[in-house]
């Protein structure tokens, strides 16, 4: 065969085509199993984190999980546990964000009074600005905060920390006024939907 020939050239590239999607295709499916596990395992790890059993070891976050839960929850679905005797209700919340979708858990004593943690699992905001939203001293301020008839306020502050666990309110990003506002909604809304949903 004539390898300048159209023909060839043709052949060749179907070839060298079809082995590179063949080899692509069995790499995604190699990887598909682990990307699932490592999303459970994320989801599992927010939720401890919310009632403050997050295992030192991370190797160990699974093994914590299923000796204190029977299911992993799936976006607007409900578990419950308890912490130190009391009932709490979490939640796996998923609500607007500036740029996208933003995902995570929230946990709530049963009469839902008082948030008991707080944790982002995924979002699309801007890193710097809005993507401080899973900064640990963001998330941080909701642990104990009591829940007035209002909810909860993300004020515009320095951007820093609102230690007051009795005023209903957390500091806000500096910078990320939209983002900040999009988390009060969330979180309210989550607020809401356990207060009638919750106590059923």
């Amino acid at each position: 065969m004539n390898k300048n020939g159209i023909i060839y050239t043709i052949i060749f590239t179907f070839i060298i085509a079809f082995f590179f999607v063949f080899f692509l295709a069995l790499a995604n499916d190699a990887t598909v199993e682990l990307v699932e596990q490592n999303k459970i395992v994320s989801v599992q790890s927010s939720v401890l984190k919310s009632i403050g059993k997050m295992p030192a070891d991370e190797m160990k976050i699974s093994e914590v999980y299923t000796e204190e839960f029977d299911s992993v929850p799936q976006p607007g679905e409900m578990i419950e546990t308890e912490v130190a005797g009391q009932s709490v209700l979490i939640r796996y919340f998923s609500g607007s964000g500036l740029w996208g979708t933003i995902t995570g858990i929230i946990a709530v004593d049963d009469k839902v009074e008082r948030i008991i943690g707080l944790d982002i699992i995924s979002h699309n905001e801007t890193p710097g600005l809005g993507g401080r939203i899973d900064e640990e001293w963001f998330k941080k301020q909701f642990s104990g905060e009591k829940i007035s008839t209002e909810g909860i306020t993300v004020a515009k502050g320095a951007g820093s920390s609102d230690e007051d666990s009795e005023n209903s309110r957390v500091d806000g990003i500096t910078g990320a006024s939209l983002t900040s506002k999009s988390m009060e909604t969330i979180v309210n809304n989550e607020i809401e939907y356990l207060k009638t949903e919750g106590r059923k």
